[in-house]
């Protein structure tokens, strides 16, 4: 019953917002590329910035990897839901994705969300900039630096985000992904402060045949910088998912299960996306 509404009720909707929401491509150009001293000093900075402040970090759905290639493109439908009435961010959320890489170290993606309080409505839009710095080579480590950029609906928040991420290669396909996040509102909440927080992401992942992956992901939110909250009152979600490719197309599913008692209990997730 509860998938049945779930896909009866949004049938329509996705299909709106791709078509509304396809001008976004065109409003990207291309892009220089910039001075390697340039971009190190800038993600220094901004990392300086948020520790200086109170931190928090933010779960933003999807634990990516830091690797870009030169000239790839792709667009992606996602859906999240969950099983919680008191969800703050609404029971179901639609983000649409535009991504591009620039270069062999830079990358851009574009983000629209809308979330659903039993009407759908505009929640917020998100720049993330991703910085290739450490590349494989003929070794196994790989990593980059990504900065999120979020505007919100109405009173909220706005706030940015610095994102550590790390992958390493056990072999072709087996690998192992952490990022640390540091998220800063940079505007006031509703309690009148502008904290910082702390999170930290993992995943691990299997490449089978016939394009089939498989693995599992653990989002952890530890609460504030300057104020780690209590094991219970932090929120951490663990679960697994399925990924399947077919030439430039590709379909995903995850499951997360809550662990702390201020982690909602189930939830969601949903994509399909096309690579061109």
């Amino acid at each position: 019953m509860f998938f049945g509404d779930f896909i009866k009720k949004r049938s329509g909707i996705i299909n709106g917002l791709a078509c509304s929401r396809f001008n976004v491509i065109r409003c990207l150009k291309n892009s220089g590329k910039f001075m390697n001293r340039f971009v190190s000093t800038f993600y220094t900075t901004v990392l300086l910035f948020l520790l200086s402040t109170n931190v928090v970090l933010a779960n933003n759905g999807g634990v990516h990897g830091p690797n870009v290639k030169e000239g790839t493109k792709s667009f992606e439908l996602r859906m999240n839901t969950t099983n919680s009435n008191d969800a703050k961010d609404g029971r179901e959320q639609y983000r649409i994705h535009y991504q591009q890489a620039f270069s062999d170290k830079y990358q851009l993606r574009l983000v629209l969300q809308y979330r659903d309080f039993g009407n759908v409505e505009y929640d917020n839009a998100k720049a993330e900039f991703l910085y290739n710095y450490k590349k494989r080579g003929n070794g196994k480590y790989s990593a980059g630096l990504r900065l999120d950029i979020r505007t919100r609906r109405a009173q909220r928040p706005e706030d940015i985000a610095l994102h550590w991420t790390h992958q390493y290669d056990f072999s072709n396909d087996f690998f192992a992904r952490g990022i640390a996040i540091v998220d800063k509102n940079i505007s006031s909440n509703g309690a009148g402060e502008k904290p910082t927080t702390v999170a930290t992401r993992f995943s691990i992942t299997k490449k089978l045949d016939r394009g089939i992956s498989i693995g599992a992901e653990m989002f952890n939110n530890y609460g504030k910088f300057n104020n780690v909250s209590k094991t219970e009152d932090q929120q951490h979600q663990f679960g697994p998912f399925f990924l399947y490719k077919k030439e430039s197309w590709y379909l995903y599913a995850r499951y997360l299960s809550g662990l702390t008692r201020n982690t909602d209990d189930h939830n969601f997730q949903f994509r399909v996306g096309k690579s061109f």
